[in-house]
């Protein structure tokens, strides 16, 4: 197999995976469980546009009416205090707007973005430690005594941080529901 038809076979099952969708999975759907399934998920309900548009290539049409149900009820199970927290956290930001409208949408938005700020906090500290090991190496292979001592004075700073940090991350750990 050449390089060309590597590269057009990889793209293929690249494109493959855009479907939102199989053609079997289109003629067996039960809309109402999938857009209960998409809600309770957190996906938003403009989903259903890509499954029209998957499953109309096969000339099958979604229920819509079905899909909306489902997903009236299935997001009232996503918008939580727990999945606010929960998505903050992991750092998706961007599911705020799936909750917007929704009754529980002030208090879901409310634990996101305490666990966004976990989420900060956490990656701080990853960059922190990888910064500490990168200058540790550094300072291990340095020679020079001005720049061990230069070296030294900043990973003292980066420790001092860290240590405000974890105190921080622990405070933040507290306002979880």
């Amino acid at each position: 197999m050449n390089k060309l038809t590597s590269i057009l076979i990889s793209a293929l099952l690249v494109l493959a995976g855009c479907e939102s969708m199989t053609v079997s999975e289109c003629q067996v759907a039960d809309w109402g469980r999938v857009g209960f399934n998409d809600a309770a998920r957190g996906v938003s309900e403009s989903r259903l546009t890509a499954y029209i548009e998957d499953c109309g290539k096969a000339g099958i049409q979604p229920n819509r009416q079905a899909y909306r149900q489902g997903w009236d009820v299935g997001i009232v199970r996503f918008c939580t205090a727990a999945n606010g927290w929960r998505e903050g956290v992991l750092g998706n930001s961007g599911k705020a707007a799936v909750c917007q409208g929704q009754a529980n949408y002030d208090m879901f938005a409310r634990y996101l973005d305490a666990g966004l700020q976990v989420h900060r906090t956490s990656e701080r500290m990853r960059q922190n430690s990888a910064e500490a090991h990168r200058l540790q190496m550094r300072l291990d292979a340095s020679t020079k005594d001005d720049e061990k001592q230069h070296l030294r004075e900043i990973l003292f700073g980066i420790e001092r941080e860290q240590f405000h940090l974890r105190s921080l991350f622990g405070q933040q750990q507290l306002m979880a529901p």
